[in-house]
């Protein structure tokens, strides 16, 4: 088959294929308009969320429960957990919130839930061959002579075009995004009832799922009859 006669016969193809698609009788699949998701890295992350938090918390007690005291109710025993409660107290002190040592019949409660997923992450470049093509693009109208600078040059040129692709689609955030998140939610409770709750989400790399999980000291435990 001549080169000319390919893009036709591939055309035809995906038409031919397309055509097919059409008779199933299940709806197509569909994605979410762009969007974008902050990646927890480091611990001054878990700090700008519990800045965030606690602002959240403080506008939404204002005028509600006067001057009383709120107690951030110790959780998990997790790098996570630990770190976030004093992190929070830190920063509603700084919110103009006051904290009490011991329970103030306000209580401000979080907990962290891993999500882990198991299909392949989908943001990534589906069409490579595309892309490379649109870098290749860039210097096809220029005159080389058959040396290793100008295949240099062309290698180049494909490999920002597969670069800007890949950065446009995964996001600026090392590593782009992970199929492990981590649910982040805060209440403020009072009498059995809810004054007021938030929910964060953030991608974590998988190998960072023990900072956010219950910390195993080693002791185990015989339950005996009695």
């Amino acid at each position: 088959m001549k080169p000319r006669s390919v893009l036709p016969a591939l055309l035809v193809t995906a038409l031919l294929s397309a055509c097919a698609t059409q008779t199933l009788d299940v709806p197509r699949a569909d994605n979410y308009p762009v969007s974008a998701q902050k990646k927890a890295r480091a611990v001054h992350h878990w700090d700008v969320l519990a800045e965030d938090v606690a602002g959240r918390i403080a506008e939404k007690l204002q005028g509600k429960v006067g001057q009383q005291a709120v107690y951030v109710v110790p959780a998990a025993d997790s790098a996570f957990h630990l770190g976030f409660r004093k992190l929070l107290i830190s920063q509603l002190l700084a919110k103009g919130v006051e904290v009490g040592t011991q329970p103030t019949g306000l209580d401000v409660r979080f907990d962290a839930q891993i999500v882990r997923h198991h299909s392949k992450v989908a943001n990534s470049v589906q069409l490579k061959a595309t892309s490379l093509a649109a870098g290749i693009a860039v210097v096809r109208d220029l005159t080389f002579q058959h040396s290793a600078a100008a295949y240099t040059l062309i290698g180049l040129a494909a490999a920002g075009g597969y670069d800007a692709a890949k950065l446009a689609l995964d996001g600026a955030a090392s590593g782009g995004p992970t199929r492990t998140e981590v649910l982040v939610t805060t209440t403020v409770e009072a009498r059995q009832r809810y004054l007021a709750s938030s929910s964060d989400v953030y991608y974590i790399e998988r190998e960072d799922t023990s900072l956010y999980s219950q910390q195993d000291d080693g002791r185990s435990w015989k339950v005996v009859g009695q």
